[in-house]
């Protein structure tokens, strides 16, 4: 059993993988076309340490992955929380940023002599977005939707209908690129190769169809997702919309409300958690004594700031402080910023 949002994200996402695998199809074919052309890249080796022009090549193809594993490390240990608060939006970015590498990746075998830098930085944007894409997926995504501890099933499944789909991606990546390899290339009066700009501006049209499509694909997939759970920025808008209505929002509500690629910053902007207390202080002013006193049985305060369209509440979270707490500073703290919006003394 699986929650609701299921089906509506696995259509979305099953059309977006299979991009993704035609994609990977396509830049696996332009790294190997590159690496056999780069005789600029690789002639450098063979004079400095006397290799044969494939041992050259077989280092550079070597060292391209080098550096996607530092871009791991960097992603994994700075990236992890930012993820978990945003699921849908960074899972948008880490997919455009992987067709960012496979961009960098189909345009190699036009400029061989790059391949070595541009495949370094293809691994590295590529490796940084799987970093996200991955525990995305596997982790924040697909605990929503196990429902019965089914964790297992569902991604095991997920695994099998994705290994059908890449083996249904071969015969395309391979005919499209094919396809495209012919229209780029034309022979010149010397009978070398020479590139068409009329054949490359159609190939460049079908690698930009796929390439926006496979992340319009993924957008619904991610359109589609219902989170249950709040976390900071659902909860606010949870809150201001119980308070401007009078009824709690449903998930699906939520989740329109939340968007994907809706500013945060100022979804958050009007209350905001998390404040230390030093800026509480600073915001309370003379005030900060009868503040604490006010809040005394409480699990959190709350001050306010600004006045007008700037007005906004800070709230700092007592240690200890239960989710009914962070719910209950949640309403306040919308109901004080909507007095101090309307002008009024802004006090509960």
């Amino acid at each position: 059993m699986a929650a609701q949002d299921f089906q509506g994200w696995l259509a979305w996402h099953l059309a977006s993988l299979f991009n993704r695998d035609v994609l990977q199809v396509l830049s696996s074919q332009a790294l190997l076309v590159a690496v056999s052309r780069s005789s600029a890249t690789a002639s450098s080796v063979v004079d400095s340490l006397g290799l044969t022009v494939e041992v050259a090549a077989a280092t550079q193809w070597v060292l391209k992955d080098a550096p996607g594993s530092l871009a791991t490390l960097a992603v994994g240990s700075r990236g992890g929380q930012n993820f978990d608060e945003d699921p849908k939006r960074w899972w948008v970015v880490t997919s455009a940023v992987e067709d960012a590498a496979r961009f960098v990746e189909v345009l190699l075998p036009l400029h061989p002599g790059w391949f070595l830098p541009g495949a370094a930085l293809a691994n590295v944007l590529r490796s940084g977005a799987l970093v996200g894409r991955q525990s995305l997926v596997n982790g924040t995504i697909l605990r929503h939707f196990a429902l019965r501890e089914n964790l297992g099933d569902i991604r095991a499944k997920l695994e099998a209908q994705g290994r059908i789909l890449a083996i249904a991606a071969l015969p395309v990546g391979i005919g499209l690129f094919r396809w495209t390899q012919g229209l780029a290339t034309v022979s010149n009066a010397s009978g070398n190769e020479a590139v068409s700009p009329a054949g490359l501006a159609l190939a460049s049209a079908v690698y930009g169809t796929l390439f926006l499509s496979k992340n319009y694909f993924c957008y619904r997939a991610a359109k589609a997702l219902r989170f249950d759970n709040l976390n900071a920025n659902r909860l606010v808008l949870a809150a201001r919309s119980y308070v401007k209505t009078g009824e709690a929002p449903t998930p699906s509500e939520v989740a329109n409300l939340e968007g994907v690629y809706a500013p945060r910053g100022r979804q958050l902007d009007r209350v905001r958690f998390g404040a230390s207390f030093e800026g509480l202080r600073e915001a309370a002013g003379s005030a900060l004594d009868d503040l604490i006193e006010a809040h005394e049985g409480e699990g959190y305060l709350l001050a306010a700031r600004g006045r007008g369209r700037e007005a906004g509440v800070l709230v700092c979270v007592k240690g200890g402080c239960t989710d009914e707490d962070v719910a209950k500073a949640a309403l306040q703290g919308e109901i004080l910023a909507a007095r101090r919006e309307a002008g009024g003394e802004g006090e509960l």
